[in-house]
């Protein structure tokens, strides 16, 4: 995020600055696994979405589906669907579970 625009700049306005701030402490209730961070990430995305759309394509996927709610809003169906297949792919799983080559063969498959 801080090498696309604007947030590359050296002095951000009050609205980056805060988005910024709200990523950061985002980060924070994750790592203390507070109960909210769930829909903090879920506004976070929706604000990422509406007030900075050219970022949002170097989003990885998965934090969408993480955060599911209404960040699963800006998640077509068949990919709602795959990650759904992923999900149950890994809760039947041992511990040995190749996550990388089972979302793969989901993504790549027709």
């Amino acid at each position: 995020m801080q090498q696309g625009f604007p947030f590359n700049q050296e002095n951000l306005d009050e609205d980056e600055a805060s988005f910024v701030e709200q990523l950061e402490n985002l980060i924070h209730a994750l790592s203390n696994h507070d109960a909210d961070a769930i829909f903090d990430g879920q506004y976070w995305l929706a604000r990422l979405f509406r007030n900075y759309p050219t970022l949002a394509p170097h989003l990885g996927r998965e934090v969408l589906w993480y955060f599911g709610g209404e960040a699963l809003h800006f998640m077509p169906d068949e990919e709602i669907a795959k990650f759904q297949q992923l999900e149950d792919l890994m809760i039947e799983a041992d511990e040995n579970f190749d996550y990388l080559a089972a979302k793969q063969a989901i993504f790549t498959a027709k």
